[in-house]
């Protein structure tokens, strides 16, 4: 005798329910693991992002994915397959051909045209020669560093910098959707503004290693003809290049914004080589150089003031472009990021720079001069500096020290460095002054009113006889303000 069938049909509903409630289950407590991994990834993202920065976090994941790698072996090897098919047609054309020429200078300069072209015909085309070009900066970063000696971390952030700013240069100016002939032109022009940023950031690596030689007193020729050598390079060959361009090339926006990164460049580099000649002058000097810092802080000034008209006639040319060339968001929001970073914030920050040393200067000119009498019977060095006081301002606690170090001192605190008093005392208000002494005044007359009301009440209540109220009150009100008047005239 056989199970019945609804028996079957029930003992299968119910493995069907107990699978699925197992299943349900295993599904809730995978949920609950994924939703514990993700908030785990976030927070220690987020950890990592204050800590380090955001592009520090962008650039190791990208390093750890092996993006850029696999990119650039994508972008090689679609460059060896078209390597590949041309020579197989130029090697069938020269068989099939006995009268075909050999491979001349312009055949070289046409086939290197059709690679460039092909190599940024799609995005994914172009995100790998974004790869190769950040790998190439990269290593002439390293290269310039390792020439001059520098160990800052300007070379290592060059190959990242460039890839940015070329692939935001593409999809700015449409390069993947423009015609061949169209598309080389473009690409030109961006890599003379790459050019431009690459030499930005040479003069980057090589301005703090001058800085440090001419503090640092090293006597060594080949130490200094390095970084020297790769100043010269950063004039000469903006220079050449610029009248390249202009011997060839009519005026246009692109022109001028490339000329104008150039001359910046040149003019970075020629006011790094004079604070380092003033600097190189002021180590080997037997005496103190007292307005080297105002030499320092007028050249500086100078040099960030044309920065900043740079910046200016850069945003104004963008502008140009946007308006009557070519729009676009990515266009606009990189004025934005310019205006802000190049404008707005370097403004900012050369203000704030002046206003303290504003401040300071005043500060200084507050104090006396030490006489030579003083100085000779002080007889002591600053106590900043350690070198001797040929001239000396003297604070108000009778400590002697340079103008320019306690300029410098003052820029961070109004304590004496010796004893810590206070070395410069703010001037009253005459404003808050003059409106403090009315305000004395106008009491002192409300003060007299109110004596003499309160004389006669005392009169009126002498005059009526008796402890009446007006006699109590003027007597009370005597005695206050005898009382407000001894008050007024205690010494």
């Amino acid at each position: 005798m056989g199970v019945p069938a609804q028996y079957l049909q029930g003992i299968a509903a119910v493995h069907v329910v107990v699978v699925a409630l197992d299943l349900k289950l295993a599904l809730l407590l995978r949920c609950k693991s994924a939703i514990l991994w993700m908030k785990y990834t976030y927070l220690a993202a987020k950890t990592f992002i204050r800590t380090r920065g955001l592009t520090i976090f962008l650039e190791i994941h990208w390093a750890r994915l092996h993006v850029s790698t696999v990119l650039r072996v994508f972008w090689l090897t679609r460059l060896a397959y078209h390597v590949t098919r041309i020579a197989v047609d130029r090697w069938w054309l020269t068989q099939n051909n006995s009268s075909a020429d050999a491979l001349t200078v312009t055949d070289t300069l046409e086939i290197t045209q059709e690679l460039l072209v092909s190599g940024c015909e799609t995005i994914v085309a172009l995100m790998g020669m974004t790869s190769v070009i950040s790998s190439v900066t990269h290593h002439i970063g390293v290269i310039m560093a390792a020439f001059v000696g520098s160990d800052t971390d300007d070379e290592k952030t060059m190959g990242t910098v460039s890839a940015v700013l070329f692939f935001i240069l593409a999809l700015q100016t449409g390069l993947t959707g423009l015609d061949p002939e169209k598309r080389y032109v473009r690409l030109g022009r961006n890599f003379c503004l790459l050019s431009a940023a690459i030499l930005h950031y040479s003069h980057s690596i090589v301005s703090p290693v001058l800085m440090n030689l001419s503090a640092s007193q090293n006597p060594s020729p080949l130490r200094h003809s390095r970084p020297l050598s790769l100043c010269a390079f950063l004039i000469l060959f903006p220079t050449c290049f610029l009248y390249y361009l202009w011997s060839n090339y009519s005026v246009s926006t692109w022109l001028l914004a490339v000329s104008a990164f150039n001359v910046e460049v040149i003019v970075k580099v020629l006011i790094s080589l004079l604070l380092y000649t003033l600097l190189m002058v002021d180590a080997y000097a037997e005496v103190f150089w007292e307005g080297l810092d105002d030499y320092v802080y007028y050249i500086k000034s100078t040099g960030n003031t044309i920065e900043f008209f740079f910046g200016i006639f850069v945003f104004c040319n963008g502008a140009w472009i946007m308006m009557f060339e070519s729009g676009g968001a990515i266009r606009a929001c990189m004025m934005c990021i310019h205006a802000y970073f190049n404008i707005f914030d370097q403004a900012k920050n050369g203000w704030k720079v002046f206003m303290k040393r504003r401040t300071a200067v005043n500060k200084i000119n507050s104090l006396p001069l030490a006489s030579p009498a003083q100085l000779e019977s002080h007889n002591d060095v600053c106590a900043i500096c350690y070198q001797d006081l040929q001239s000396a301002r003297m604070t108000n606690c009778h400590h002697f020290f340079h103008g320019v170090c306690l300029r410098k001192w003052l820029y961070v605190q109004d304590n004496c460095p010796l004893c810590h008093e206070l070395i410069y005392m703010p001037e009253p208000d005459p404003n808050i002054e003059n409106r403090n002494n009315a305000e004395f005044e106008q009491n002192m007359n409300d003060a007299n009113i109110q004596n003499m009301a309160n004389a006669m009440n005392y009169r009126a209540g002498l005059q009526a006889g008796g402890n009446g109220p007006h006699q109590q009150a003027g007597a009370q009100n005597n005695g206050v303000a005898h009382a407000h008047q001894d008050l007024l005239e205690d010494p």
